[in-house]
């Protein structure tokens, strides 16, 4: 026999009402996310090098890299386009280091090894950078992998933040790193101080790569930077910089005049 409507909530109200008074569990705390790692102290770092490269030379050395069959023609065949923004010691916190630059810092060190999926910077390249950085977006994107867990790691920037700074840096030098003077001298050559002082940004902070034959491979750019690791304005490039036979080859092979090559002029070297 069922209970009666009455007896049934003269029941169950007190039991709702003891269970309302009964305390409640707290609710579970929040874990906030954990800040973006501070590179180790043995990678702090006072200056930036911003590497452009000029890509007539580099595809004549390099000629499997996929975008180099499209060079002639391509915004790459007249322009400076982006290598990397790395990292760079002043001359007294490179003292007694095996090189000028931290590289593969933190988690990324067992990238010098073997670059791996773990490597990948997990962001898309930008589509702002990707004219001005035909390479990190050619065939599997690998260089901007490579990039980032060199370079980028070694820095306080996140991947995403970082790829920002390359475009920020570029967007420093007038031009776009690439100034009238060298358009119009592509296919013949120029006096390299002419060169130098060209880009629109004191001479002392510019370096000029040249190959041994004192063909133009590449740019660079030495960049202050803030305490947050954004690059900031040009400034003078350090000794161990200017010494650089990579960075400024057109000065130590003694090169007076820079040819700039033209696209496809590979023969001609």
């Amino acid at each position: 026999m069922r209970a009666s409507l009455p007896f049934l909530v003269r029941i169950v109200v007190p039991l709702l009402a003891v269970a309302a008074c009964q305390p409640q569990p707290p609710p579970p705390p929040v874990t906030p996310a954990p800040p973006s790692p501070a590179p180790p102290s043995d990678s702090a770092f006072g200056l930036y090098l911003l590497s452009m490269t000029w890509e007539p030379n580099r595809c004549c050395t390099e000629r499997d890299r996929e975008h180099c069959a499209q060079l002639p023609g391509s915004f790459a065949a007249t322009h400076l386009t982006l290598h990397g923004l790395w990292p760079n010691f002043t001359d007294e916190q490179s003292r007694g280091k095996p090189r000028a630059w931290p590289q593969y810092c933190g988690a990324y060190q067992h990238c010098e090894a073997a670059e791996d999926t773990s490597c990948a910077p997990g962001v898309a390249v930008p589509d702002e950078l990707a004219q001005l950085a035909p390479g990190y977006l050619a065939g599997t994107g690998a260089f901007a992998t490579h990039e980032w867990s060199k370079h980028g790691s070694c820095t306080r920037l996140s991947a995403a933040e970082y790829f920002q700074a390359e475009l920020a840096a570029i967007r420093a030098i007038p031009g776009d790193a690439t100034p009238d003077a060298l358009h119009a001298a592509v296919g013949a050559d120029l006096v390299r101080d002419t060169l130098q002082r060209s880009f629109g940004v004191p001479p002392d902070s510019v370096v000029l790569g040249c190959d041994p034959h004192c063909r133009l491979a590449r740019v660079g750019f030495c960049l202050a930077k803030d305490p947050g690791d954004h690059p900031t304005t040009p400034t003078a490039c350090t000794g161990n910089v200017t010494t650089s036979d990579y960075d400024n080859g057109c000065v130590t092979h003694g090169c007076q005049r820079v040819a700039i090559m033209a696209a496809g002029a590979c023969d001609a070297r």
